[in-house]
């Protein structure tokens, strides 16, 4: 299976000579549902919250607030600052299309969440629930027994509840073919970002189970009966709990779904049925392959948490507040070519992507940083243009400085603290090359600093299904790109079309076990003023109280 997966990586890569084979035009026909809906489910609509600026952002890095009890209000505002719609955009004489906190490739959002709940007020029943995120509401799939859902939490704080993510690959196969595996985990990464953020937002701690195989998820879930292109396949459950430290103990970690409960599922049917997302569709052989290849049969129990790396940002934090932070956020369609960055501001957006003190966010991963990041500096006050690494872990330094080009300097940049693992490779105007190198797209060449996500393949051989958790790993730094740029003045994009060996190229990489998953460009966006930009709800014509039955 690890061969073929290498397979799929080797044939999905972009090149100057040719592109990973797609659709070649955009079908407006068949363009899939963005909105996953099961027809016939009891909804629960959540009340809808007013938009609240929340704790600042910069210090979530260092603590967190104290925990909030869970409540309908607590989990809506959860899911309202993670998953949620953000607003609505349209252009003259164009339909309006919604946008949501999280990013996805192409705005189309392959990824869906459920969450396994404790009885609530006015819901008495424990269960598993679709998340909606038009109707910002849950529809139920199963109800469990409190037997069951006791057994499920017993090992985990009072409190705790589950979040399982699943994605429909049709979704970026319409758009993207072949290379649209990629971009799904590349989303997965950004919304286990988002909940692990929104989760420190409340005080709760999220923590990726690494245990839970795909076909017990999928069972509990409600999806394994689910066929064909539209189907659901389910990646990973995150256990949220309240509390500010990690809770993960080796036993923990190594938590299965019970076989009792899942014994009793089996023949019981879910409620309601899966919504048509198109009308037809193309089959992708090649992306078929790599979805049955690298499905997760369960039993691993991570590792152990990354050193912390003793490195204290030098930029003061700033007063910005995550809760309008993460609602705010837009990708970038095209950078300005001119706005900089000072130096200061730009290491505080890096040294956000280390595992730091708090061990946020990263924590909410179960293994050791497998990704580090070539940085394109072009405008960066303080810095020589140039080529640079940023070390995500002391670990890859030895095999790094081995595999890419000799006559590479490995320099401290001046006024960076000595601590910080941050080293100018060359110095130079790469912006042709950056913008070469991304599709001849310039949003790599006009922002301050563009860079590429070096990944460690070197176990996939042996383990095929690690092989989307490094796009999830790339998906997470990417989220908090995004919102460090925010935070900063400017905006993000991520960069799923790039040449994969024109990068290892120009670095010296000449095969495994490193290898370039994913790009991102940060700088000062240009706007489109054509665009006019409606509220996320105002098509629910609700307000703004409760729409569940009120707590006692």
């Amino acid at each position: 299976m690890g061969s073929s997966i290498l397979a799929y990586h080797a044939a999905s890569k972009h090149s100057f000579s040719g592109y990973a084979d797609g659709p070649g035009f955009l079908d407006w026909e068949t363009q899939p549902d963005p909105f996953r809906r099961f027809e016939g489910s009891p909804e629960i609509p959540l009340p809808l919250p007013s938009e609240e600026a929340g704790p600042p952002y910069d210090r979530l890095f260092d603590e967190a607030p104290e925990a909030i009890p869970l409540s309908w209000e607590s989990l809506s505002r959860f899911l309202f600052e993670s998953l949620a719609l953000s607003a609505w955009k349209q252009a003259p004489h164009s339909p309006p299309w919604s946008l949501r906190v999280n990013p996805s490739s192409g705005n189309l959002h392959p990824t869906e969440a459920y969450l396994l709940l404790p009885p609530l007020p006015g819901n008495p029943s424990a269960g598993v629930f679709h998340y909606s995120p038009l109707q910002h509401s849950l529809e139920a799939r199963r109800w469990l027994e409190s037997g069951p859902w006791e057994e499920i939490v017993a090992r985990f704080p009072p409190g705790t509840f589950l979040v399982a993510l699943t994605s429909i690959y049709w979704r970026e196969a319409w758009k993207y073919g072949e290379r649209a595996y990629r971009y799904c985990h590349h989303d997965l990464g950004h919304a286990i970002g988002a909940l692990a953020l929104s989760a420190r937002m409340r005080g709760w701690q999220a923590s990726i189970l690494p245990a839970v195989g795909s076909p017990e998820l999928a069972r509990i879930l409600a999806t394994e009966s689910q066929q064909g292109p539209e189907a659901e396949h389910a990646d990973c459950v995150l256990a949220i709990s309240p509390g500010r430290e990690t809770f993960l103990d080796a036993e923990t970690r190594a938590f299965r779904l019970p076989d009792t409960l899942l014994s009793a599922l089996r023949d019981e049917p879910p409620l309601g049925h899966p919504n048509r997302l198109s009308t037809d569709h193309l089959p992708w052989p090649l992306l078929e392959g790599a979805i049955a290849s690298t499905l997760y049969p369960g039993g691993w129990s991570g590792e152990e948490g990354a050193a912390v790396l003793p490195f204290s940002p030098v930029a003061p934090p700033s007063s910005e507040e995550a809760g309008a932070l993460v609602r705010r956020r837009r990708s970038a369609m095209a950078m300005d070519g001119k706005t900089s960055i000072c130096r200061e501001a730009f290491l505080h957006i890096l040294s956000q992507l280390l595992p730091g003190p708090a061990a946020f966010p990263f924590a909410v991963l179960p293994w050791q940083p497998r990704v580090s990041l070539v940085v394109f500096v072009h405008r960066v006050e303080g810095l020589v243009p140039g080529l640079y690494l940023l070390l995500r872990s002391a670990a890859h330094e030895a095999s790094l400085r081995h595999e890419l080009r000799p006559e590479f300097a490995w320099q401290p940049p001046p006024g960076v603290p000595r601590a910080f693992p941050f080293f100018r490779l060359v110095e130079g105007d790469f912006r042709e090359l950056a913008a070469k190198i991304s599709c001849f797209q310039t949003i790599a060449s006009g922002g301050c600093f563009a860079l590429a996500m070096l990944a460690d393949l070197s176990r996939i051989q042996d383990h095929p299904w690690l092989y989307p958790r490094l796009f999830w790993e790339c998906g997470l730094i990417g989220q908090f790109l995004y919102l460090g740029a925010e935070a900063a003045g400017l905006r993000g994009t991520g960069i799923g079309c790039y040449f994969d060996d024109g990068l290892h190229e120009l670095v010296g990489i000449r095969g495994l076990p490193w290898q370039s998953l994913y790009h991102f460009t940060v700088g000062g966006a240009v706007g489109d003023h054509r665009l006019q930009t409606r509220p996320a709800y105002a098509h629910l014509h609700r307000p703004g109280s409760s729409r569940v039955p009120a707590e006692s």
